[in-house]
């Protein structure tokens, strides 16, 4: 080679590569996952090739593109026979390697001697593509800044290839394979803590390894750092690391180990920006949901949507930020949140920043309080960064911007079935409408907390908070929620078996409803004492309340949907009372008005309610075809929720025929489509069902297992009413295994939860339940509590003919316990209970 008017030229001996360098870095062995981007640079190897294979591993500080790369250079040297050539660009950093330091370096670790070396940039270039133009060499460049920094460093042989790592994805690299790198998965996560921790350390924390994985956002870098902490500390549980990085204030300042810490990772790719770059990068630190919209940031900002957007895109290109899945909305990793708000909070003065929060705060509340149509989507986008608001609202004393998102954000809530934020806001809200001393507000956050509460089955709380909302609206003389509030208030006690109230509550409401002239309101009461009626057993009571739901709807043209409602609640009643064929009737007529109206969910419902009643009538092929047919309207929905329900309902009704094998099939299939997260309410009844089924036919062990797995769910879901119903069944399986002292444990634990649950009837018939076991074991003192116990509730709900049974089990204990005089006391009272005047009483 010889160097002669700023070009080199090949005359003479030519250019010679005079070595093999292998100059991969040594692969780690706890090396995780990646093994479909390994596979995909494995076939592109195999394939034919006009040109070198260009890949670049693009993604965010400490996601583990360096590891990736390093192990594909490792994995395949056979490939490359001429030699594997590395560098470290440093273009993170604030001083990248220059180019041409790079090409002087590979010049001689190929074997050019340092006289033979070029002296210009371009004569470098031509060495370098001359020396390897026909070989077979891997060139991995870790760490670029951008294309012009790799452009002349790839080689051209189609022979040989590049591997590039970049917080940028180099998009105008010609020729090359974009391969964007993410997180870990969970599982990938636990596998490398295993790797670093041993197994059997994370297995026996299985639960908090999976939090570790969470918290660190399952960043690679940050997994190393908490697995060479918790390496260097052996006798330290998994829960104690946890515990010191729950408290997000202190996190990266807990991410750090030896020479390398989550902060300096980060505030490499922070201090290459520039500042209107690095000031929007703030303000998105300080957002508040787990992604954000250009508007909420150039609201925050105060700036215009394209300056925004073009800026939120730069940080994209630097993986600072990333794109969310809609168009428009953007997400950052958590711990890199966590960095955005801290350089916030230092580099920034704090009016700016709350003025920022502020204005961010008042948009929510213009976007709720407009009529925008697409509004319900934006809700649901923006829904953490709405909550989180109107929490941020209340500690800021943001009074009024507090309760009034709270309450505009309430009508979502309800919609969409998110009870525990419906709570969360308004307690928040209430607090913030107390301070400023607003009844309106204290009564709609009150009102709201009630309903969500009874959706909850938090019913002791549902009747406080709503006794409160009804005082406050009396106060301002609302009368329209006035009705709302005490039909809430009546569905409660209902619920409650709080009889006198219940009617109370809705009768007071239809006499409001009447004078403000809401027969739709007075529709609903009316329906709601047929249901509530018909649930104590005076039926004819309840048809009478139908019949005026009925005649109300024609006289006022009610729609199609109403009036079949209507027909669905005298159906049911119908066949409580022992009607069965009048039954069928009014469900058809109810059925009939559902296909009117398109109403898919009411069809389905009603299809299955008289498919009951058919298989009772002995009718088993037609209640089978409703079963199927509901089953299928639930498909074509293509609706989870609806298939699991429809499908264990026909497994129900063949467990029943004993078509067992069809049952189970069944109930398989119900569990399968049943989503855990989405539908706990059908995955704990099937599971629930199928265990009944098992018990039916004396496999008691299985029984057992299902039963077990559905009281699991109905705990971790806060399902309490499930999980009575699941502990009653269980107890009645040890019952039947004679295991009477498990069984007694059972019914225990069912009447513990009856009692925070609220409702006196579940209350009563665990009550009923753990007196007759106490009886049996012969515990008689505590059987006679009991059984008192459940005979004032039975009284409080009306039910004499459970009240005279409670009675006579009371007259017979303290027979058998020798008192006389209780005995005969208890025996009068069931005998009053069981007259016609008793009944009246």
């Amino acid at each position: 080679m010889i160097e002669h008017a700023d070009h080199v030229s090949l005359s003479g001996g030519g250019l010679k590569q005079r070595r093999r360098p292998l100059q991969a870095p040594r692969d780690i062995p706890e090396f995780t996952g990646r093994q479909a981007i390994i596979k995909r640079v494995e076939e592109s190897l195999l394939s034919d090739r006009g040109a070198p294979a260009v890949w670049v591993l693009s993604g965010m500080a400490g996601v583990g593109k360096s590891s990736i790369a390093i192990r594909i250079a490792n994995a395949f040297p056979n490939s490359f026979p001429d030699g594997i050539l590395y560098a470290n660009l440093a273009g993170a950093s604030a001083k990248p390697t220059d180019t041409a330091e790079i090409l002087n370096r590979f010049l001689k670790d190929l074997g050019v001697s340092v006289g033979e070396l070029p002296s210009t940039y371009e004569s470098l270039v031509t060495a370098y593509r001359t020396l390897i133009a026909t070989k077979a060499i891997l060139v991995v460049l870790d760490d670029a800044a951008d294309t012009a920094q790799v452009n002349d460093l790839i080689p051209t042989s189609p022979l040989s290839a590049a591997l590039i790592t970049s917080r940028r994805p180099l998009a105008t690299l010609p020729g090359s394979q974009s391969i964007p790198i993410d997180v870990w998965t969970v599982d990938e996560c636990i596998k490398f803590l295993q790797a670093l921790l041993g197994t059997s350390r994370v297995e026996s924390a299985s639960d908090e390894a999976i939090k570790l994985a969470e918290i660190c956002g399952r960043l690679p870098i940050a997994l190393r750092i908490i697995g060479a902490q918790l390496t260097r500390r052996p006798l330290w549980p998994l829960a104690r690391m946890v515990a010191r990085l729950r408290d997000e204030q202190r996190r990266l300042e807990v991410l750090r180990a030896d020479d390398i810490a989550i902060r300096s990772v980060f505030a490499t790719a922070y201090e290459s920006l520039t500042p209107d770059q690095a000031r929007l990068f703030r303000r998105a630190g300080l957002t508040l949901g787990s992604t954000f919209s250009i508007e909420s940031v150039a609201t925050m900002a105060d700036e215009d949507e394209y300056t925004v957007e073009d800026l939120l895109e730069d940080l994209a290109d630097h993986y600072l930020i990333s794109s969310d899945e809609v168009p428009g909305r953007y997400r950052l990793h958590d711990l890199m949140r966590l960095f955005a708000k801290e350089r916030a909070y230092d580099e920034e003065p704090p009016e700016e920043r709350i003025a920022s929060l502020r204005r961010l705060l008042e948009w929510h509340l213009r976007v709720l309080e407009g009529d925008s149509p697409s509004i319900r989507t934006w809700v649901r986008l923006e829904r953490r960064s709405l909550v989180t608001g109107v929490l941020i609202a209340g500690e800021n004393g943001w009074d009024e911007i507090c309760w009034r998102t709270a309450n505009e954000l309430a009508t979502y809530n309800s919609l969409d079935s998110d009870y525990v934020d419906w709570i969360t806001c308004n307690q928040a809200g209430l607090k913030a409408a107390q301070n400023c001393r607003s009844r309106e507000g204290q009564a709609l956050m009150a009102g709201g907390l009630g309903q969500a509460s009874r959706a909850l089955d938090k019913l002791n709380d549902a009747r406080s908070y709503l006794e409160q909302s009804l005082q406050a609206f009396r106060e301002i003389d609302d009368q329209y929620r006035c009705a709302e509030i005490l039909w809430e208030i009546g569905k409660t006690a209902s619920e409650q078996w709080d009889i006198a109230q219940a009617i109370s509550a809705y009768t007071e409401s239809i006499e409001i409803a009447k004078a403000i002239k809401r027969p739709a309101y007075v529709a609903r009461a009316f329906h709601a004492l047929g249901h509530l009626y018909s649930g104590i057993g005076r039926h004819d009571e309840a048809l009478a309340w139908y019949e005026k739901e009925l005649q109300l709807a024609a006289e006022n043209g009610a729609s199609a949907r109403r009036r079949g409602v209507a027909y669905q609640g005298m159906a049911a009643c119908l066949d409580a009372s022992g009607m069965a064929e009048q039954s069928v009737d009014s469900y058809e007529k109810s059925i009939t008005l559902a296909r009117e109206t398109d109403d898919t969910r009411g069809l389905r419902i009603r299809l299955v309610r008289k498919a009951k009643v058919l298989e009772n009538l002995g009718r088993v092929a037609e209640a089978n075809a409703a079963y199927q047919e509901a089953l299928e309207i639930s498909r074509e929905e293509q609706n989870d929720n609806a298939i699991t329900w429809a499908t264990h309902s026909l497994a129900d009704a063949l467990a029943r025929q004993n078509e067992i094998e069809k049952a189970d099939a069944l109930y398989a299939e119900a569990l399968t489509v049943a989503e855990l997260e989405d539908d706990p309410e059908g995955f704990i009844s099937t599971l629930h069902c199928w265990g009944d089924s098992y018990t039916k036919r004396g496999d008691f062990d299985r029984a057992i297992e299902l039963l077990e797995e559905a009281a699991l769910v109905a705990r971790r879901t806060e399902k309490d009413q499930d999980l009575i119903q699941i502990l009653l069944c269980r107890s009645r399986v040890e019952e039947k295994r004679a295991d009477l002292p498990s069984a007694l444990l059972h019914v225990q634990e069912a009447v513990n939860v009856a009692r925070s649950y609220g409702s006196a009837r579940i209350l009563a018939d665990c009550l009923r339940r753990e007196g007759r076991l106490l009886k049996k074991l012969e515990n008689f003192r505590v059987a006679a509590d009991v059984f008192d116990e459940q005979l004032r509730l039975e009284v409080l709900m009306q039910q004499w003919e459970s009240a005279r049974n409670a009675a006579n089990e009371l007259s017979l204990i303290w027979a058998e316990l020798g008192d006389v005089t209780k005995a005969e006391q208890f025996d009068t009272i069931a005998s009053r209970y069981s007259t016609k005047e008793g009944t009246k009483k």
